[in-house]
């Protein structure tokens, strides 16, 4: 429904969870929104949910862990202040990780700055239909301009595709506002849970980022992104990333349509930028990075017949000066083909793992190589090692 007074809002929020955004989305076309602490919700795709469902053992440490499937519904409160509420299916995944406690972070939680802002983070539909946020964050995305590195408390990137997503579902109930819109979302493993301040980097891997299934005009449409990228030679782009600035509290931030701009010098510049604090380059964290990519680097090797097209790799590392917390995981599965659903003829080419995807893991180590061994210096000339 579009409008609900508290009464009936109250009735389904106790069988349900608020959503709120997640603030540390740096890339993607689609908003992800936060369910507790420990998990975030994104729009349910077929084939991603099947992937999930059935990944190889080998590849379980290096993605987010499926935690289940919630139907999200949109409501507007009397004020017009919008709720995304979720309830879980009753098969979905049960675990002591979804409960409702992880709404509740304790003064020394590491994402208890984070709930705070999440907590400023509210979407209002005003009379006339338009949507923007309640506060000056409306003004933070008005001015937010697409391929411009920026510095801020929260991420406009993130902002700007839930607000997206909040009118893509208020259209659908203009003009009747007794139909209910819903969508289902699968439930994720937050990766960046455990960081003080998440130094997120978001990278497009493969050459190729077309699946075998894609319409001539998508396929070339992806086709023009890689041959104008850094993904046609290094096999790897930026999508996002911010950088905690420690001087400022302040984070840097970097969309895609930057990454999409970068050549090779400035892929390597950017990487450099992803260590420095604004006081120091966090060196200290590099060796632990390349460990997990040449680790994984073995794991893709060995699945012959899997493809990972339009995938991603998630790099995080905690920018709290005292911390050298890392992680590397695989995330965005939406086009990825396996060997279960290799039963077309358009893939039963694919008997080898994905050169692609390999290529984009290499260019990646020797790149941050080349970073650890000039003590974090830029690396601007330098090719990456082969």
């Amino acid at each position: 429904m579009v409008r609900m007074n508290e009464f009936e809002y109250n009735q389904l929020s106790s069988s349900s969870k608020q959503l709120s955004p997640f603030i540390h989305q740096v890339g993607g076309h689609s908003s992800i929104f936060q369910y507790d602490k420990n998990t975030i919700c994104k729009i349910l795709a077929p084939s991603e949910l099947d992937f999930y469902q059935s990944m190889p053992e080998s590849l379980k440490n290096y993605t987010s862990e499926f935690r289940g499937i919630v139907t999200v519904q949109y409501c507007e409160d009397e004020s017009g202040l919008i709720k995304l509420v979720a309830r879980r299916q009753k098969n979905s995944f049960d675990d002591d990780s979804l409960s409702d406690e992880q709404d509740m972070p304790s003064p020394n939680d590491p994402q208890s700055s984070d709930s705070m802002a999440r907590k400023s983070v509210q979407l209002r539909c005003s009379k006339d239909g338009s949507i923007d946020y309640s506060n000056s964050l409306g003004i933070d995305i008005a001015n937010y301009e697409q391929g411009k590195t920026i510095m801020s408390t929260i991420n406009p990137w993130s902002l700007q595709l839930c607000k997206k997503q909040a009118e893509k579902l208020h259209s659908q109930l203009v003009g009747d506002e007794n139909v209910s819109v819903s969508q289902k979302y699968i439930l994720l493993e937050n990766v960046t849970a455990r960081f003080h301040n998440p130094c997120i980097l978001d990278l497009k891997m493969g050459k190729r980022q077309y699946a075998d299934v894609d319409s001539d005009k998508k396929r070339q449409s992806k086709i023009k992104k890689s041959e104008s990228s850094t993904s046609s030679k290094l096999g790897v782009r930026l999508c996002g990333m911010q950088v905690y600035q420690i001087d400022s509290c302040r984070y840097i931030f970097t969309d895609k349509y930057r990454g999409r701009m970068l050549n090779i010098e400035e892929f390597c510049s950017s990487l450099v930028q992803y260590f420095d604090n604004g006081s120091t380059q966090r060196i200290d964290v590099i060796s632990g990075i390349i460990e997990r990519l040449e680790a994984l680097h073995v794991i893709i090797s060995s699945l012959v017949k899997y493809r990972f097209y339009g995938g991603s790799l998630l790099i995080v590392y905690d920018g709290s000066v005292n911390s050298k917390c890392i992680d590397v995981r695989m995330i965005d599965f939406a086009h990825t083909i396996s060997a279960k659903t290799n039963d077309d003829e358009s893939s039963m080419c694919h008997s080898d793992p994905d050169k692609g995807y390999l290529h984009g893991l290499e260019s990646l180590i020797g790149i941050f190589r080349d970073i650890l061994n000039n003590g974090g210096k830029n690396t601007v000339g330098i090719e990456p090692e082969k």
